[in-house]
């Protein structure tokens, strides 16, 4: 503490050096002496003018002192020293009115001194900052030729652009000059190379990436023609609108475009909540680093015209990225010409290449793993890179033999993260069935066999056999399951699901049917852009109750059923996806829907041959079974279909469990005898033996009525 109290005096005695009397410390904190002023200005003088001597004889700065600094500036700048003052007088193009109260505004940031001093000379002990109107009244002491207005300054690029802010209210004159913080740090830096505030990113220049994207040839070559006119004109405004979707690829065709041209590029992701502080914020890093400026516009709640007068001229290039449904109106409200550029979804080949380009470094797949991948999920670059690094995440879960890239492995990875959102208006189904599983005529596999190849060899058939420009839209599949209830329409789906490597839903009519006229267009609308994002199959049970047929318009209720009937068939047709839709009443169904399907499967009652092998294969290996179950000769005189055949299984699996008993041919008949009755269907009894029919009367379990 006596060391301290020590200190205490001696900073008291350096105020009574500065020329504070004792009669000022009844109003101190209130009052800055001018004795003091001018004992903190001498303090200062010495202090600074002792950093460019070079000993206690040194002789002072010559009246063109500025004159030599610019010189010696100049000399140091060729040897390539960083100056960031220089650098920043440069950048911002600033006047020597505007360097000199930049240095003002600094300097209040490194020494509390100025600080006092400014108090004094603002003749408040609060105001601890320059003002413009001192900066301006020393430049006019100095004689500076260029000497502008207050208002004048405001659009200079030192305030507008935010080298310098302006804070505090009343006339401008009396406003403080105040260096944000991130500004300071650099100004005062050794060396360049600063990162970018908190908010932006700074990329730097690299050459051919223009060349090595996977773009369509049209995209890149007019990337490449504006890159080639913002090179020629530095100076003057060249404006690139990007357009797509998330993770379609914008923010790196800008950099590629910047590259092109010889630029770094700033970037910065505007919120229309805060959208002129990041705009000024935006152009002074754009203007720090000499690089374009790229805003990325996530939303389109943007006033565009209200934006571009905000923005204004950077007399720099600048590229924004925004969604597709907000390119237009940007482009129409822009004050100056600009150029718009569209990233649709990337097609059947350009997948193909992005999956082999975007490969880990060392990773090379098998052509067919990536016409697989590039078939079943229509994913844009953003969404394929995290595919890759997803899967190498989950395989840091397995031992290291075993962590390689595997089609599996990038089939799963895709599959989570296109994992569908669709809410309460659809359930993802499970796939457990095998292939062999599904017990149905040749004609029928063959007929899912191609619909399984009308997936699969998208890639080859639409991109290299160039069939895509027969097709103008609708790239997917839509199929059509109808039968009777039971014959394996769901299985078929799902089954085509788990060959494909797909997530399918079932679509809950319940929610996507409402009574308010457009809201199930909006439903439809989310499940098809839903099924779309994520790669998802898309399977309508009982169809016909939303498919159905288009009537005669007698009022508004026929008027808007027709309307959605039509917009139903319009989706179908641009849906690029897999739709499958299945039903038992094919005949209540539209006629415009049943003529554009691609694939159209009946599935008939089972024979026989087909009622043997589902029954047989409803039984695990490890059911306890006892006796000759005479499969052959249920299957001979139950004409049932394979879903009454399974329901019947497990029926008579719970009879024989609630026995105590392996299950027998007596449960298997009674399930059956039961089954028959609840569906209403005569029974003949010559042909159920007694005993089975002793077991029915005597079960405790209740009967239905005949």
């Amino acid at each position: 503490m006596s060391r301290l109290l020590e200190a205490l005096e001696e900073f008291l005695a350096r105020q009574r050096q500065r020329g504070r009397t004792p009669a000022a410390d009844a109003v101190r904190g209130f009052v800055i002496e001018e004795g003091e002023a001018e004992g903190l200005l001498a303090e200062l003088v010495a202090a600074w003018d002792s950093l460019g001597a070079q000993g206690p004889e040194a002789a002072p700065y010559p009246a063109d002192a500025r004159t030599d600094l610019d010189g010696l500036a100049d000399s140091a700048a060729h040897q390539g020293v960083y100056l960031p003052l220089r650098h920043a007088r440069s950048a911002f193009d600033l006047s020597a009115t505007e360097y000199d109260a930049l240095l003002l505004a600094l300097a209040a940031e490194l020494d509390a001194r100025f600080g006092r001093l400014f108090a004094y000379l603002n003749d408040h002990v609060g105001h601890t900052r320059p003002t413009l109107g001192l900066a301006l009244q020393l430049a006019a002491m100095q004689r500076w030729q260029d000497l502008p207005s207050p208002l004048d300054l405001l659009d200079r690029p030192l305030i507008r652009d935010g080298l310098v802010t302006i804070e505090g209210d009343g006339p401008w004159p009396g406003r403080a000059l105040v260096v944000p913080h991130e500004i300071a740090r650099r100004l005062i830096a050794d060396r360049g190379g600063e990162p970018a505030s908190v908010g932006f990113e700074h990329l730097p220049v690299e050459v051919g990436l223009l060349d090595r994207l996977v773009l369509p040839e049209p995209v890149r070559s007019a990337t490449a023609v504006w890159a080639d006119e913002a090179r020629a004109r530095p100076q003057q405004w060249a404006c690139l609108l990007i357009a797509g979707s998330s993770g379609s690829g914008r923010a790196t065709l800008a950099h590629a475009a910047a590259s092109a041209s010889g630029l770094s590029l700033v970037k910065l992701r505007l919120d229309a909540a805060t959208f002129k502080e990041d705009l000024r914020a935006a152009r002074r890093e754009a203007r720090w680093h000499q690089a374009a400026l790229l805003l990325e516009v996530t939303n389109a709640k943007i006033a565009w015209p209200t934006a571009w007068n905000v923005i204004g001229n950077t007399q720099r290039a600048l590229l924004v990225s925004l969604p597709m449904d907000a390119a237009e109106e940007a482009a129409q409200a822009a004050p100056f010409d600009t150029t718009l550029i569209a990233l649709d979804e990337p097609d059947a080949t350009l997948r193909r290449q992005l999956w082999e380009k975007m490969a880990p470094l060392g990773i090379e797949l098998e052509p067919k793993v990536v016409g697989t991948l590039a078939s079943s999920f229509r994913f844009n670059p953003g969404r394929i890179a995290q595919v890759f690094r997803r899967a190498q995440s989950d395989l840091r879960l397995h031992s290291p033999g075993e962590r390689r890239l595997t089609e599996g492995t990038l089939h799963a990875a895709a599959r989570s993260l296109g994992r569908a959102d669709m809410g309460e208006l659809a359930q993802r189904l499970p796939c457990p069935y095998r292939p062999e599983d599904l017990i149905v005529p040749p004609r029928v596999k063959a007929e899912l066999d191609l619909a399984l190849a009308w997936v699969r060899h998208q890639v080859k058939v639409l991109g290299e056999w160039g069939f895509e420009q027969r097709v103008p839209f609708g790239y997917g599949l839509s199929a059509l399951f109808s039968g009777p209830s039971g014959t394996g329409k769901t299985m078929a789906a799902q089954v085509l699901a788990k060959r494909l490597g797909l997530d399918i839903y079932r679509v809950d009519l319940s929610r996507v049917v409402s009574k308010y006229i457009g809201e199930t267009e909006k439903n439809l609308g989310q499940l098809f852009d839903e099924s779309h994002r994520s790669g998802t199959i898309l399977f309508f049970d009982e169809a016909d109750a939303l498919f159905g047929k288009r009537s005669e318009v007698k009022d508004a209720h026929d008027r808007y059923a027709n309307v959605e009937i039509g917009y139903l068939l319009q989706r179908m047709e641009e849906h690029d996806g897999i739709v499958v839709l299945a039903t038992n009443r094919k005949q209540d169904m539209d006629e415009a829907f049943t003529r554009h399907f691609d694939i159209t499967l009946s599935f008939p009652m089972p024979d026989e041959a087909h009622r043997l092998r589902i029954r047989e294969g409803m039984f695990p290996g490890t059911t306890a079974r006892e006796g000759e179950l005479d499969f052959r000769g249920l299957a001979r005189r139950f004409e049932l279909s394979g879903g009454e055949i399974r329901n019947s299984v497990i029926a008579a699996a719970y009879l024989a469990a609630n026995d105590g008993q392996p299950i027998t041919i007596r449960h298997l008949k009674q399930a059956l005898i039961r089954k028959q009755r609840r569906s209403g269907r005569v029974i003949d009894e010559k042909k159920s033996s007694t005993r089975c029919r002793d077991a029915l009367k005597n079960s405790r379990f209740p009967r239905h009525p005949k």
